[in-house]
């Protein structure tokens, strides 16, 4: 690295004399809800099999009596939840069949195995397009409640819908209980603000600061839905998909590259699907990342996939290298959280989490089952993506008219602040309530006390798993020792029926509801 390189990087690390978000964004952690029996788990499925079909990832399942309804899970998940959604499949009277697929011992991960496995990923994700099709070409089943994130078929005869429940924790919890008209005007809130928009820029304290143009050239004339051409070069036969957004996954930009691509700046975080990984930066001109500094293991085989495939040209690509940043989707359910127990283990690592509301998601690569990764993975090119998450981002806006507009400030998605969506939500309970983050992680340096350079991003695994087991054991304690809000750490949507017909109102953690 040359020396003026490599003084770049230590201007861009972060360092604080105070801990920036400290009185703006104080950690949450939801408490541990305790279950025993998969019956506990029914009220939760319930309320995802009467939400309307999405072809995003709010779980919706909309289960209708005589369906025929294919469940496929593996032996990551667990048998209580299987279990529970077989109880609520026979509820609604469909006709299911559950696959049981054995992918063998559950991987203990660590955060730079997101480069080996998503180049297996993409492969695993083709496969499965491909089988879809299959399946709607016989017409043996209405439905197909399968897998975890990643695109799926728009509904034609068969409709594809999330299985996100792997286990009891991440079942039994609010974001799938929210009524579907407070997580969709959400959506439609944070979509119309991205359609809106000229220019964006994403800056997080973490090192991240990126302006991209919003070019008319994406979208169609109303700038309504993605300009079709687009669609067709980069979702041939899946067009329905391509063309607008998933629900609770926005994209704040669009899944597909221009020839003037003109997104400058830096990426810079410590996590990505996978887990934390140590603190990495990457400079991004013209929507192409030219530099990738530190990331330990990490930024080390970024690097080396990079050096093998500068010189490839991908279908769909304004230019050569597969190091090109294509995404950056915003989550938009309040309630979503990182998992505790069992963290980092199988299913439970920091993909669930990317959902919540204001959290970022930086996607690079090839985009993901686009119908050009399909022509690239046939044509033999290595395909893949990888990703930096995004924790306290702020997302500003040139408007169309000239104006100013913000998205998200420090994490916090302004759209849970909106007046029409409060009143939406006040028809189903209380707005503060409903439309409050339960989770925000507890990060050293920046909204605790400590040296975030020190006690978190040259190691930020250590500090996590830390976290979450005493989040997970000593909840209490927890939200004490990291100057937590304990305004809703006893939030009655995070109680189970029975806990809530004995609920006195205290709050262990230090405060009333």
């Amino acid at each position: 690295m040359s020396v003026s390189s490599n003084e770049k990087v230590l201007k861009n690390k972060p360092k604080f004399d105070v801990p920036p978000l400290i009185e703006k964004q104080k950690p949450r952690c939801p408490p541990m809800v305790n279950i025993t029996s998969p019956e506990q788990l029914v009220p939760f499925l319930d309320a995802v099999a009467k939400r309307p079909y999405n072809h995003g990832l709010h779980a919706g399942w909309d289960l209708k009596p005589g369906e025929r309804v294919l469940l496929r899970v593996d032996n990551w998940h667990d048998p209580m939840v299987i279990e529970a959604c077989k109880m609520i499949l026979e509820k609604y009277e469909t006709k299911y069949e559950v696959m049981h697929v054995d992918k063998g011992p559950i991987v203990k991960w660590k955060g730079h195995n997101e480069v080996e496995y998503y180049l297996a990923r993409t492969k695993e994700l083709a496969e499965w397009m491909d089988e879809w099709e299959e399946m709607e070409k016989e017409g043996k089943y209405d439905k197909l409640l399968w897998g975890y994130g990643g695109p799926v078929l728009r509904a034609n005869k068969v409709q594809i819908q999330r299985m996100p429940f792997i286990t009891p924790e991440l079942t039994a919890s609010p974001a799938h209980t929210m009524p579907y008209e407070i997580i969709q005007a959400i959506d439609e809130w944070t979509w119309k603000k991205i359609r809106n928009a000229r220019r964006i820029r994403i800056v997080d304290p973490e090192g991240t600061d990126l302006t991209y143009t919003n070019h008319d050239e994406y979208w169609d004339e109303n700038r309504e839905f993605y300009n079709p051409k687009l669609v067709d070069t980069f979702y041939k036969g899946n067009e329905e998909f391509g063309k607008t957004y998933l629900p609770g996954h926005v994209l704040g930009r669009p899944w597909m590259f221009l020839p003037n691509e003109d997104a400058t700046g830096v990426i810079a975080g410590t996590s990505n699907h996978i887990g934390p990984v140590p603190w990495i930066s990457m400079d991004v001109v013209n929507g192409k990342i030219t530099e990738i500094h530190e990331g330990g293991e990490f930024g080390d085989k970024l690097r080396k996939v990079k050096a093998e495939t500068d010189h490839l040209q991908y279908p769909g690509f304004p230019d050569k290298g597969l190091f090109r940043w294509w995404e950056a989707s915003i989550g938009t359910n309040p309630h979503i959280h990182r998992p505790r127990k069992g963290f980092l283990n199988g299913w439970l690592n920091c993909l669930y989490e990317r959902m919540r509301s204001g959290v970022i998601h930086l996607g690079f690569g090839t985009v993901i089952s686009s119908s050009a990764e399909r022509e690239a993975a046939n044509q033999g090119l290595p395909v893949g993506h990888w990703h930096v998450h995004l924790y306290f981002p702020t997302v500003t806006t040139e408007t169309l008219d000239g104006g100013t507009d913000m998205i998200i400030q420090d994490g916090h998605l302004l759209a849970l602040d909106d007046p029409e969506i409060r009143a939406i939500a006040a028809k189903y309970g209380d707005p503060d309530l409903l439309l409050a983050e339960s989770w925000i992680p507890a990060v050293p340096g920046l909204n605790m006390g400590g040296d975030y350079w020190e006690h978190y991003a040259k190691d930020p695994e250590d500090w996590v798993l830390t976290e979450l087991n005493i989040c997970e054991n000593y909840h209490p304690l927890f939200m004490s020792m990291v100057g937590a809000d304990p305004k809703y750490c006893n939030n009655p949507l995070w109680k189970l029926p029975s806990e809530k017909e004995n609920d006195n109102g205290a709050c262990s953690c230090g405060g009333h509801h």
